[in-house]
């Protein structure tokens, strides 16, 4: 332990000691994540440790798993976090995606796999019952019945948070819809982005009425603070709402922890900033509350927010060649 019980202090600290480490050619934005991810017990997961199973885990996945990315090393933190054993984690994950297969879903690349790690988190690392692969099946399949064309591979990690809950599937498909409607019809933009948030607000076992307006007061009170919230924000001021704090200091701590890691070295952009921040309170007050899926939560929101820096930068690569070759 660090010795410290401020959160941002205990994050530039674990994020220091894995930055010491780091060879030249990984990715320093998805060990800003990988910091997040290991919260309060980060110290005593030190870089030895995060190396030996995020190498476990390329060595074992298959050539087409982004387990062989950068996203393997913000897996190797959540089984750590959890102190269970990577390669007892990535057999349950096979096993759980063979079983994607036989419910007639997507079973390769990182919608699936995630869903599969989650699953399997869920249980520490114990075979996925079948009936929460039917329960993921049945969610899955009611959201591309409801929206067709936004629903893919992508949404099924989400769908897993709900295939573990004490909730009938069917409630759980209305809520994501009501959540859905709410937010439309507050002004938000219909799309991929809206559809993540009330999949994520349906979650909250307060309710998705009470959900939906945390997440409109949230928003409201951070714009009003001068933060822009687009869609690309949505999925993080979800996460926000799911938290145990009053919205007022929600957003003042969050913007306090934004404004905090702006000023630390190496320092983070504005957008990956306020991501880090809203990971860091989210896991801080789920700390308090005792909340242990608040890990999975944020561990989703990580992997995403790598996945979508890795997109943006093959894109500007792809337009940079093309624009050198005219």
């Amino acid at each position: 332990m660090t010795g410290t019980q401020d959160p941002v202090e205990r994050y530039l600290l674990v994020l220091d000691r894995l930055r010491a480490r780091k060879r030249w050619h990984q990715n320093m934005t998805g060990f800003r994540y990988v910091a997040v991810t290991l919260g309060s017990v980060g110290p005593t997961i030190d870089y030895d440790r995060l190396e030996e199973a995020a190498a476990g885990l390329k060595r074992r996945a298959r050539w087409t798993s982004p387990l062989k990315s950068e996203v393997r090393y913000v897996v190797a933190a959540m089984i750590l976090r959890r102190g269970l054993d990577p390669a007892e984690v990535h057999r349950v994950v096979y096993e759980t995606r063979d079983a994607f297969k036989s419910k007639k879903l997507s079973s390769r690349g990182v919608g699936p796999t995630l869903a599969a790690l989650l699953l399997a988190l869920h249980g520490d690392a114990r075979p996925v019952p079948d009936t929460h692969v039917e329960r993921l099946a049945r969610i899955y399949r009611q959201w591309r019945k409801d929206h067709f064309w936004l629903t893919s591979s992508r949404d099924l990690p989400t769908a897993a948070l709900h295939a573990t809950r004490d909730r009938a599937v069917e409630s759980v498909t209305r809520d994501v819809e009501r959540a859905y409607e709410r937010l439309r019809e507050g002004g938000l933009w219909r799309g991929n982005q809206l559809q993540l948030a009330s999949h994520l607000l349906a979650a909250d076992p307060r309710g998705v009425d009470t959900a939906v307006q945390r997440f409109q007061v949230i928003s409201e009170r951070l714009r009003n603070a001068g933060q822009r919230i687009g869609p690309s924000r949505y999925d993080e001021v979800a996460i926000l709402a799911l938290t145990q704090s009053p919205p007022s200091q929600v957003v003042d701590r969050v913007l306090e922890f934004r404004d905090r890691l702006r000023g630390a070295k190496p320092r983070p952009t504005k957008d990956i900033a306020f991501s880090l921040a809203a990971g860091i309170f989210l896991a801080e007050d789920h700390q308090r509350a005792g909340q242990e899926a608040a890990g999975d939560l944020a561990a989703l929101q990580a992997i995403q927010a790598i996945i979508d820096a890795q997109q943006a930068a093959a894109a500007g690569a792809a337009a940079a060649a093309s624009s050198g070759a005219h």
